[in-house]
């Protein structure tokens, strides 16, 4: 990882302070090149299971998988595309992820030339159109509606995303650290997109947008202003999650057309109980 404060949204202090507000046992573990490494610990019957979602696991980091309980299994799904020897099962291939980092000076111009001709030109549209933005720190009670809706269209297209327990639980155990961008056309909600902030990073998790959002091409202006919040901000990185080109290849041009760069991550791997990392 390029930067220790860089880090996934999974392994964030915010993220751990979320899921023990839903009672799930987080552990952290110190290591001394960098971020601590995080590790969700769940039964599953007879089963204990370790998670470590996204963890930095390069080089001598990988020995906090025996620090782990001896009787846990491990699952691991490694930010470095490295894989362990010696005991580890792959079991999913590797995952893709879209990020925009923080582009040169200046910020507008690398921005605007970083995007694809055919997403430039639906963003001028947009910005030529009649929507307006309101951006509001993220709220449950606030925003509701909003997630419903989004709801409404997972269960519609058949995708997953972030459940809206988590939601709410970060609601709570994070405020100030969720932005909300909508487009307002007639003063209606035509299209949102929900961030959640960790450090210098900025994680997209949830989205939606009606007919008239997608006639007047919303989301192309929520992501340009999205960029422009978030570096104007202080902010380093937007990471706007996995990119999937044959379950979710709409989203996955949205995401590389607006700039976004693909890193592939490691494959999810499982370390039985007993797996020890050798010296």
């Amino acid at each position: 990882m390029d930067r220790p404060d860089l880090i996934p949204l999974q392994q964030s202090d915010r993220y751990a302070a979320t899921l023990r507000l839903l009672g799930r046992r987080v552990t952290r573990h110190l290591v001394d090149d960098g971020a601590p490494v995080q590790a969700i610990t769940r039964r599953f019957g007879p089963v204990s299971v370790s998670y470590l979602p996204r963890a930095d696991l390069s080089g001598g980091r990988a020995r906090v998988l025996s620090e782990l309980p001896a009787s846990t299994a491990r699952l691991v799904i490694p930010e470095a595309p490295e894989v362990f020897e010696g005991g580890c099962w792959p079991i999913l291939t590797p995952q893709h992820i879209a990020e925009i980092n923080v582009p040169h000076s200046p910020v507008h111009d690398t921005l605007w030339a970083n995007m694809h001709q055919k997403w430039r030109n639906r963003l001028r549209r947009a910005l030529d159109g009649p929507l307006t933005l309101r951006e509001s720190y993220f709220d449950l009670a606030r925003h509701r509606t909003l997630l419903a809706l989004e709801q409404a269209q997972r269960k519609r297209r058949g995708y997953r995303s972030y459940p809206p327990d988590f939601l709410a639980a970060w609601s709570r155990a994070n405020p100030h650290h969720g932005l909300v961008l909508e487009a307002m056309h007639q003063d209606e909600t035509v299209a949102f997109m929900l961030f959640l902030m960790h450090g210098p990073v900025a994680t997209y998790v949830v989205g939606w947008t009606g007919p008239e959002g997608r006639r007047l091409h919303a989301h192309n202006r929520l992501m340009w202003e999205a960029m422009r919040s978030f570096f104007a901000k202080g902010l380093c990185r937007i990471d706007l999650g996995t990119v999937d080109t044959e379950d979710g290849a709409a989203l996955a041009r949205f995401k590389l057309g607006c700039g976004a760069r693909v890193r592939t991550l490691g494959p999810t791997l499982l370390a039985p109980p007993g797996f020890r990392v050798s010296p």
